[in-house]
């Protein structure tokens, strides 16, 4: 059912690397053109204006969070330049956004993680309007990801789910390959079928990679199948709608801002399905707002939910990932080590608390946490659920009690550990 990566990748004007399936002409054309309106006058107007709106709806956050408010507008910013670079959807191109800064192909390219960005997905949109007939072909590969999820979206935050696909429904062959078919008609009996409704703006896939070292992502390219003879948008045209869209959202991520520092610190809400707020349909998501000193840890234990993906996240105030690239900020199930009873315990706080698990908060004393169980099946039991099992907060002295049954780890494994982790992220962006 899975694939190789085929000899073709790699070969062809399009596919541009053997070994990496996000390194395509689509991905560098949109980087090239965002950088290039991440310069204009207009542009760079528009970006002050939103840190502007930010800072007035902000004045209640800590210091620490107030000295990462440019570091964000600059991140929020270039996501939605991102997106209107590749909005197009006559002529759709297949773009991941949400990365951290990378550099390729001769040009460095900023990061714009916004929303919660989860490290371990590779996020990538396609351009779609509703009366378009679209096919995207893929390849699932042998090392391919843990979990897919396709949607289609109606709007530029990406929060409104308007049609969705995951691993439960996508037909795929003995091969590897698949097709995804999307326009505006019913499926009758076709299958990976997305019908769009009024409003479709983009089809979202989420690829959810586990083993950093092995897992990569599908590969895929996108046809409009009935094409338009409108000429593709221009630049002014681009710039137009990252303006409007990141002056226009910045309600909206105040919300969902709002949706965790809105609830009371050190108390999480327990896992629910997201597909009601931009998560995915067979996704449980368990959130939280926490305060932790230098000398605590805040300790979880929850179990495995009959997930095929779960991770644990780390965000700054701005709900942007911290340095996954360089910290154990976020932890996946090859990643995170199994308690002697079978469940999970983590301890998250900027200072080592002597386990394997650690979420390190990156020196931050307030933090946003997120945990997700990703490929849920719809069967799923009741008592096999994602469930949150206990929360704490704990002097780091009374660490040893409150971990009980995880496992331990010595300052010679934690340094071994993010090595290997940092080896791990730069073999994803390898050509």
């Amino acid at each position: 059912m899975a694939s190789a990566i085929p000899e073709w990748i790699g070969t062809n004007d399009y596919h541009l690397s053997s070994r990496n399936p996000i390194a395509t002409a689509d991905q560098i054309w949109v980087e090239q053109k965002s950088l290039r309106l991440l310069a204009r006058t207009d542009v760079q107007a528009a970006i002050r204006q939103a840190q502007f709106l930010w800072a007035t709806v902000s004045e209640t956050v800590t210091d620490q969070a107030k000295g990462l408010l440019g570091d964000f507008i600059q991140e929020y910013a270039l996501n939605y330049i991102n997106k209107a670079c590749n909005s197009d959807a006559n002529y759709p191109r297949i773009f991941q956004n949400w990365m951290i800064e990378h550099e390729w192909f001769g040009h460095k390219v900023p990061s714009a993680r916004i929303g919660g960005d989860n490290p371990d997905n590779g996020y990538r949109l396609i351009p779609v309007e509703h009366g378009g007939h679209y096919r995207i072909d893929g390849r699932w590969l042998e090392t391919g990801p843990a979990d897919v999820t396709w949607t289609i979206v109606g709007n530029p935050g990406t929060s409104i789910t308007l049609a969705s696909l995951d691993n439960e429904d996508l037909v795929v062959g003995e091969d590897g390959s698949f097709t995804v078919t999307v326009d505006d008609l019913p499926a009758n009996g076709r299958p990976n079928h997305l019908q769009t409704k009024r409003g479709a703006l983009f089809l979202f896939v989420r690829d959810a990679l586990g083993d950093w070292d092995n897992e990569r992502p599908n590969v895929l390219r996108v046809t409009r199948l009935n094409p338009t003879d409108a000429a593709p948008i221009d630049e002014d045209e681009m710039a137009y709608r990252a303006i409007q869209w990141m002056l226009g959202d910045v309600p909206l991520y105040y919300w969902f801002t709002m949706l965790t520092h809105g609830k009371p610190v050190n108390r999480l809400i327990p896992p629910t399905p997201s597909g009601g707020v931009g998560g995915l349909r067979s996704q449980f998501g368990c959130y939280g707002t926490l305060r932790i000193a230098d000398d605590e840890a805040y300790v979880i234990k929850v179990n495995a939910g009959n997930a095929a993906f779960r991770d644990i996240v780390v965000h700054d105030w701005w709900h942007r990932s911290i340095a996954p690239d360089r910290f154990t900020g976020s932890l996946n199930n090859a990643q995170i080590a199994p308690d002697a009873d079978g469940h999970f315990t983590f301890a998250i706080g900027p200072k080592d608390p002597g386990i394997h698990n650690w979420l390190d908060t990156g020196g931050l004393n307030e933090t946003i946490l997120l945990l997700r169980w990703q490929g849920v099946p719809r069967a799923t039991p009741d008592d096999q659920l994602p469930r949150l099992l206990s929360e704490q907060l704990v002097k780091l002295d009374n660490i040893e009690a409150a971990t009980e049954g995880a496992r331990t780890i010595n300052s010679e494994g934690r340094a071994k550990q993010i090595s290997s982790r940092r080896a791990s992220w730069a073999g994803r962006l390898s050509l």
